[in-house]
């Protein structure tokens, strides 16, 4: 039935769009960004050295194991006709059917972690053999979601208004020399909107560089590397100590002739390069001072001993701290200071596998809403009841849990034991799946079922009664 909108009771008012979001953006730069070293593209180099840190890349690591380990695939809307059944299927194919892996094309996206965006190309071919397809319908299908590389975006390109993304330009011409490649004119390319994906994290403004995780652990990380360098500094002086060279007075003299002055500088170079370890020897003339018969030059290594007033490795391990929890994975220390409870490390793994379902669904968000409409618009289909992608769940449940609760549930008749129960059953087990339309025989159900069902039984002793019966073993059946 379709809906008619009664034209007799519309207000006047304008349905377009009046306000702004209110982004910054200057020429193309996007400036929302107080820290110049923040603030992209400087940013692409804070993030990428800032990666390379045993602590972020530690949570990056394991945000991309987890990630990455996640099984896609495409469902078909609820009560589904078979046409919507094949097109579905179709694009499941699709998705083992590029001249790379989903899980590859998985892993680069996961960049939008360190960078905070991450741009893949949507690339399209005709399903023939001859094109490398392995199915042969001509149907439009997908060749390859190649990544867009963060350091090679130089701009992006909004409309007049400043409303709508355009396209983004790439600038290769730091990175690779695309002069030796035939057929390429020039190394700045504008790609259009609708030819790739857009992948961001916490998206605020409708920012299109979204906000990398490493921004939250910027100012621990750059406190921490200081004091790392600091105390390097403290470690080496103490092992090696202060290089110290004795000169006469004159030598320092500003009123010193040329060749003194020239001899104090030879000094000073050599107290510098030994202790950057540029100069292994000291050449030391043998001059002593005719009145007292003292050296006129001496050399020494001054050792730095002393108690500091702070525990540096504390002040570190705080910081690591700091930066492991902006990420949510601070429980990957867990046990290395000997505290922590089990109860506490497994409130701490929900909390982590909530925050990577979140980066999920922000991935998710984007192949249901770019990818899929776009796939089937290529091909002339109706838009109207579209697949979607699912992920599955990533927390997964100790098989021991699993059959209490199985367990639990069929005593007590709550659940009706159907094909599609079962088959959850026999995929949680590693079981082959049988068809949802075939029917369950009795000869397939085990005859030793538990009886712990049997106390909701109205009687004294079947779990309703004010005393239990001496031979009631259900009282003791911690697991009924």
């Amino acid at each position: 039935m379709a809906l008619d909108a009664d034209t007799t009771s519309l207000p006047r008012m304008k349905m377009g769009e009046t306000g702004y979001v209110g982004l910054t953006v200057s020429n193309g730069v996007i400036i929302e960004e107080a820290k110049k070293e923040l603030r992209f593209p400087e940013c692409v180099r804070t993030y990428k050295q800032m990666a390379l840190d045993t602590t972020i890349s530690s949570a990056l690591g394991f945000y991309e194991m987890m990630i990455a380990r996640v099984v896609w695939r495409v469902e078909a809307p609820e009560e589904a006709t078979e046409a919507e059944k094949q097109r579905a299927n179709f694009v499941n194919q699709c998705m083992d059917d590029m001249e790379h892996s989903w899980f590859d094309f998985i892993k680069e996206v996961v960049s939008m972690f360190t960078f905070g965006f991450c741009i893949n190309e949507k690339v399209y071919r005709k399903r023939l053999r001859a094109n490398g397809s392995r199915f042969n319908d001509g149907l439009i299908g997908l060749r390859k979601l190649p990544i867009r590389s963060q350091d090679t975006i130089d701009k992006w390109i909004f409309s007049e208004d400043g409303r709508t993304l355009l396209g983004v330009k790439q600038n290769v011409k730091h990175t690779t020399d695309l002069y030796r490649y035939k057929g390429i004119p020039d190394t700045e390319v504008e790609i259009p909107r609708k030819k790739f994906m857009l992948f961001r994290t916490n998206v605020k403004k409708d920012n299109p560089e979204g906000s990398s995780l490493l921004k939250n652990c910027y100012i621990s990380w750059k406190w921490r590397t200081t004091l790392q360098e600091h105390e390097l500094i403290g470690v080496s002086r103490e092992m090696r100590g202060v290089p110290v060279v004795y000169l006469p007075p004159r030598y320092l003299n500003p009123d010193a002739s040329n060749e003194e002055k020239g001899i104090a500088e030879y000094y000073q170079r050599m107290v510098r390069n030994l202790h950057n370890n540029e100069q292994t020897g000291v050449l030391m003339p043998l001059a002593y001072d005719p009145d007292s018969r003292q050296p006129l030059f001496k050399f020494e290594l001054l050792s730095v001993t002393g108690t500091k007033g702070y525990d540096v490795d504390a002040i570190i391990r705080r910081y690591n701290n700091e930066i492991l929890t902006s990420f949510f994975t601070d429980l990957l220390t867990m046990g290395q200071e000997k505290v922590g409870s089990f109860s506490l490390a497994g409130a701490k793994t929900s909390i982590l596998a909530m925050a990577i379902e979140h980066r999920l669904k922000e991935i998710q968000t984007v192949l249901n809403t770019d990818l899929i409409p776009q796939l089937f618009a290529m091909n002339g289909w109706t838009d109207e009841r579209l697949p979607k992608f699912v992920f599955d769940d990533l927390d997964e449940e100790s098989l021991e849990d699993f059959s209490k609760a199985i367990q639990r549930i069929a005593a007590v008749n709550l659940v009706e034991f159907d094909r599609p129960a079962a088959n959850v059953i026999r995929k949680k087990l590693g079981f082959k799946l049988k068809p949802e339309d075939s029917d369950i025989d009795d000869d397939e159900l085990p005859n030793n079922r538990t009886r712990s069902g049997d106390g909701l039984a109205k009687g004294s002793g079947n779990g309703t009664g004010n005393q239990v019966n001496a031979d009631d073993n259900n009282a003791s059946n911690l697991e009924s």
